[in-house]
């Protein structure tokens, strides 16, 4: 038996900026560890209920922080997380790192090490992807590619560990809530993030899903989930849960089977969709079982972009599933992205119009992220992001043709859009 804490890097956190939810992954493969026998140990050191709820530009002004507060070795976060790693005295240490926490999770790794930690794993997606960003660092030991819950043993003898994916992923544990430290310091909600499949149908080109998880989508039991669900709502007193999957609405007799069981039992819920996975029918049996919110990938008001993003949609399809919501008065979300390569200012001024015409309740606005092992790196637009962070969010577009002032004018009319929408302030009180 080991003694393993499982790690998620600081970002948002340096910036004060409020983040929710939990590390699904790694709780999920604390929960395999655990089965095995293994004493494991969660901290999400990112987590910050508390912290200030930015507008995008707003975001985009604090990056400097995050950049500063990583070299800055005496700052309360790094102490933190040295005393939390002294408290555990875990044999091993692992760490997830996506692109965007790459920087922090090697720091982690770092002070794990000077600390007398005998093994770091490292895994997640980036590493997954590009595994030699993390085995070229003096402190991590083995690196993970791929779903771990299966191949932690391995990883304790071999640098690099290659998983197969994991067909039946409702034969794992479910996600160990009650492994994270400062368990009490979690809102019930927050502890509601449930995961019902892995895949999405997609092949988007700004997104790594299909590299990380397959083109299949792999599901689990809707039995399996409402038991889940059923176990943190009697230990945590969690009512409003987000399904986390790519795409929750695959499957008309799924998703009715699931609205079926848990109308019964009168939690609240939200879920992620594409606008073509979308009906009449599916939206009335939503609704009535509680579902509260849908989050939907829009991306762009241009034709031209959803096609250069291989987002397999049209306009008229995005604004067909707006009327449909609307119609029906359900509150919805509306991913957009900008900066895409190959967008240009007249595609940014149709996304803006599209935005206006088919009214979303809130705007969750993105510029376009070359991250590793997605459809537009493989075409050579873009550059390895772990290593331009800083030019990146500092506004300097990295491929593309729109530019900076016309970002700007984007986020600057996001947060002007959601500061005037009702519906905003009641989703998110901003």
């Amino acid at each position: 038996m080991k003694k393993v804490l499982l790690i998620d890097p600081p970002f948002q956190k340096f910036m004060d900026f409020s983040k929710n939810g939990i590390p699904l992954g790694l709780l999920s493969l604390a929960g395999s560890l655990k089965k095995n026998g293994h004493s494991v140990q969660v901290l999400d050191s990112d987590y910050n209920p508390n912290g200030t709820p930015y507008p995008f530009m707003g975001k985009i002004e604090h990056y400097d922080e995050y950049l500063k507060n990583l070299k800055n070795g005496g700052h309360p976060i790094w102490e933190d997380i040295a005393s939390q790693i002294e408290k555990s005295s875990p044999d091993v240490v692992g760490v997830s790192l996506i692109s965007t926490k790459l920087k922090s999770g090697l720091r982690v790794a770092e002070i794990a090490k000077n600390l007398g930690v005998k093994r770091v794993i490292a895994g997640g997606p980036h590493v997954s992807i590009f595994p030699q960003d993390a085995l070229s660092s003096p402190y991590v030991d083995s690196v993970v590619l791929g779903e771990g819950e299966n191949v932690f043993e391995k990883a304790l003898s071999s640098d690099i560990v290659k998983a197969d994916r994991i067909k039946d992923i409702g034969s794992l544990a479910w996600p160990s809530r009650e492994s994270l430290i400062g368990l009490d310091s979690y809102h019930p909600n927050d502890l509601g993030f449930v995961m019902t499949s892995r895949g999405c149908p997609g092949s988007c080109n700004f997104c790594c899903s299909e590299v990380l998880w397959g083109k299949g989508v792999r599901k689990r039991d809707i039995s399996d989930v409402l038991e889940e669900m059923d176990s943190i709502h009697d230990s945590y007193g969690t009512n409003k849960f987000y399904i986390v999957d790519d795409t929750f609405t695959l499957g008309k007799k799924r998703v009715s089977e699931f609205c079926e069981g848990i109308g019964k039992r009168g939690y609240d819920w939200s879920c992620l969709t594409r606008v073509d996975r979308l009906d009449q029918n599916m939206l009335e049996n939503m609704i009535g079982s509680g579902c509260s919110m849908v989050k939907v990938g829009i991306e762009s008001g241009s034709q031209n972009v959803l096609n250069l993003m291989n987002k397999e949609i049209t306009v008229s399809q995005v604004r067909d599933a707006a009327e449909l919501l609307n119609k029906n008065s359900m509150p919805w979300l509306s991913y957009i992205m900008v900066g895409v390569p190959g967008e240009t200012s007249a595609d940014v001024d149709k996304t803006m119009k599209l935005i206006k015409d088919i009214k979303p309740s809130y705007v969750s606005a993105a510029i376009y992220t070359p991250y590793p092992g997605t459809g537009f790196s493989k075409q050579g637009n873009g550059v390895d992001f772990a290593r331009e962070e800083a030019n990146h969010h500092s506004m300097k577009v990295l491929a593309g043709d729109v530019p900076r002032e016309k970002i700007v004018e984007f986020m600057e009319f996001a947060d002007k859009y959601n500061a005037d929408s009702n519906a905003a302030q009641k989703l998110y009180g901003k």
